[in-house]
């Protein structure tokens, strides 16, 4: 019980700081060492932007996929911001070889989406993100995007984030007409099966219109959710998946039924 209730009083000084309620704040118990984390004032904010960049989390060493998103010009100012009292904590151990990913753009975060690779986190980061399944949308290079969390200093990186990002949410799907009939599934190629480190869904060409991949073990508990609007082909890190079958469905969001479904294999 009083476990509970810390947790119910560490939201609710959450939501005090965003001042309003479109983070959800659940995510913060499956991120790590919080404390390196400091909210800006601005707390939970939502911007826009193009996806430029994205690291998976065998690169990132911590579990997390690292999202470079160019802001559009309204919220452009957010990469570069400073509050003065956090600029004293900044440690950077590693700020300067990720900045040069993408310097004009923000880094945001989606957590517990892989196996840590790093030994000196992969502790707590098991125990933040056990018996914890993100299915936060995650993106493609080329989407515009909104997403939504927190506007935090990293003091760790020393610079600012969006993080733990809980909504990710593409924009202006076209939902061009198929031409001439014909389905983006035609011919629809999964390589290669069985995988190891990598795979790929490869179609014919971009579904125009927002499109999910989700992913299941074989008892049918969703795994890991994916989507695909503007290109055409949907690149795996399989390379930490255990060994065996999964299945997978194909989900049209505007229609909101199932495409195509069937079984992909893991061997290591």
């Amino acid at each position: 019980m009083r476990k509970i209730l810390l947790s119910t009083f560490l939201s609710l000084v959450i939501l005090a700081l965003f001042g309003q309620n479109v983070c959800d704040t659940t995510y913060w118990n499956h991120t790590y060492a919080n404390a390196r984390l400091k909210i800006y004032n601005q707390g939970c904010m939502s911007i826009t932007g193009t996806i430029k960049t994205l690291l998976p989390p065998a690169l990132t060493g911590d579990g997390d996929y690292h999202i470079y998103v160019l802001p559009d010009t309204q919220y452009s100012w957010m990469v570069s911001y400073r509050d003065s009292a956090y600029l004293p904590l900044c440690e950077g151990s590693d700020s300067d070889g990720y900045r040069l990913i993408c310097i004009p753009c923000l880094n945001v975060e989606e957590v517990c989406k892989g196996a840590p690779t790093d030994a000196s986190v992969s502790s707590i980061v098991d125990s933040a993100c056990e018996n914890f399944n993100d299915t936060t949308y995650l993106p493609n290079v080329g989407e515009y995007v909104r997403a939504t969390g927190p506007f935090i200093y990293d003091t760790v990186h020393c610079w600012n984030e969006l993080h733990p990002i809980s909504s990710m949410i593409v924009l202006g799907a076209t939902n061009i007409p198929e031409p001439n009939g014909a389905s983006f599934l035609d011919g629809m190629k999964i390589f290669p099966q069985p995988a190891n480190d990598d795979m790929e869904f490869a179609f014919a060409h971009p579904p125009h219109a927002l499109t999910f991949i989700k992913l299941y073990n074989a008892q049918g508990r969703q795994l890991y959710v994916y989507g695909m609007a503007e290109t055409n082909v949907l690149y795996l890190d399989v390379s930490t998946w255990p060994s065996g079958t999964y299945l997978y469905t194909i989900v049209s969001q505007e229609q909101g039924t199932v495409l195509k479904s069937g079984k992909i294999s893991v061997v290591h």
